[in-house]
């Protein structure tokens, strides 16, 4: 009876004085709408980030090279290795347990041609396997294959930047296309690698550019067995340095203890990038939490105010209940019941704004900019955490009036 009667005088209140109440509710809806939506948009800004590093396809994932003899005993027995070569890659991922794949890589800068419209590309010769050492799909028709590669065909898959350079809104699949003095038939066009927040310059230079099978670029623009690059794929992220070292054994024992190449460990690199990544996230979080936090505290300056007001207004009312019998918890209850209304109607005012401003600009992100659960709990729990925090001292000093004081005010 206590608690209804005081939510009836709450409402009664708030509705006697709408503009006052309106004032003080900007500032709880400021605060929540604010909160909701940074702490939202830093969760989407987090999928993005690491659908992004997810794309790249650098989990697990080293980079043999080719290079030159770096010590004078290596260049006086450099005739005595063959280099780094195709068959390489079968010979890494054979016999251990540490790679699960490898695949060859060669690359050269050719000009690609269709109709009226010329462009210089890096063209890439891969085997299947490449796809699954760096996790490549297609958006449109198919990926190398294995035919493409034993028959040597002329077949090439177009990145996604450049199909969209050459052939605008055309579909490229089933077209043909020049690259230096060959024709190639189209089968297939590149996903996207990596997003706006996240990029590097091997998959920016992979979508600008093209894919054939191994075999037919070596045939066509090398001519030989040799290849600049072995990627490799490990089985076991937590033992990057045992791969490592195998890795650097294995190539030094097939180049009969010429060192005439380099191991890149490109996934140790990724993995400290991704810690950094995610120190930066948390600090972000804190950060922008705080600085929308600061219009429910002002909100709740303003609850602190119209309490002290409608305290100093009621003055003789509250003397004349505790004449006839109210006790303090009585007082005490029916302001704060008033300071949790109005910091709970804020609140829900704000998630109304909230959804449909993350609604607007949801499609500004890949993902969407959904609602975080844990941003509408923080924001209800703080807002009315701010509330009770304001009421307090307003709703303490009015139950603690003595009849006779509250009479006299």
């Amino acid at each position: 009876m206590v608690i209804g009667e005081a939510l009836r005088t709450t409402l009664t209140e708030v509705w006697a004085h709408k503009l006052r109440s309106s004032l003080t509710l900007v500032g709880v809806i400021l605060g929540t709408v604010a909160v909701v939506t940074m702490v939202s948009l830093i969760e989407a800004v987090k999928v993005e980030v690491w659908n992004g590093v997810k794309t790249l396809g650098y989990d697990g994932v080293m980079f043999v090279s080719s290079a030159g003899p770096k010590t004078p005993l290596d260049r006086d027995r450099a005739h005595l290795s063959e280099g780094l070569q195709r068959h390489e890659a079968t010979h890494l991922a054979d016999g251990t347990n540490l790679v699960e794949a490898a695949a060859p890589v060669a690359f050269s800068q050719q000009v690609l041609a269709w109709g009226g419209v010329q462009k210089v590309v890096r063209l890439y010769g891969i085997t299947p396997v490449y796809a699954r050492v760096l996790n490549r799909s297609v958006d449109r028709g198919r990926y190398i294959t294995p035919i493409d590669v034993e028959a040597r065909r002329r077949v090439i898959v177009i990145g996604h930047d450049l199909a969209e350079e050459v052939f605008g809104g055309d579909d490229p699949v089933g077209k043909s296309v020049r690259v230096g003095n060959h024709g190639f038939e189209v089968v297939g066009v590149g996903s996207r690698i990596g997003n706006g927040f996240v990029q590097d310059g091997w998959g920016r230079r992979e979508m600008r550019g093209a894919l054939v099978p191994l075999t037919t670029f070596q045939g066509l623009f090398t001519g030989d067995e040799k290849v600049p690059l072995v990627v490799v794929k490990t089985r076991d992220t937590s033992r990057l340095g045992e791969v490592f070292a195998f890795l650097k054994n294995r190539l030094w024992r097939r180049h009969n203890r010429v060192e005439d190449f380099e191991v890149d460990n490109v996934a140790a690199e990724i993995l400290e990038a991704e810690n950094q990544i995610d120190k930066q996230m948390r600090g972000w979080t804190v950060v922008l939490f705080s600085i929308s936090a600061i219009s429910l505290v002002v909100g709740g300056v303003g609850i602190f105010s119209v309490l002290q007001i409608s305290l100093a207004e009621r003055l003789y009312e509250i003397g004349l209940r505790k004449g006839i019998g109210a006790q303090d918890r009585d007082i005490l209850v029916q302001f704060m019941i008033e300071a949790v209304f109005l910091s709970a109607l804020g609140a829900a005012i704000g998630l109304v704004l909230s959804v449909g401003l993350c609604t607007a600009l949801g499609p500004k992100f890949e993902a969407g900019l959904p609602i975080s659960g844990f941003a509408v709990l923080l924001a209800v729990m703080f807002a009315i955490g701010v509330g009770v925090t304001a009421g307090l001292y307003p709703s303490l000093r009015a139950a603690r009036l003595t009849p006779v004081e509250a009479l006299r005010g």
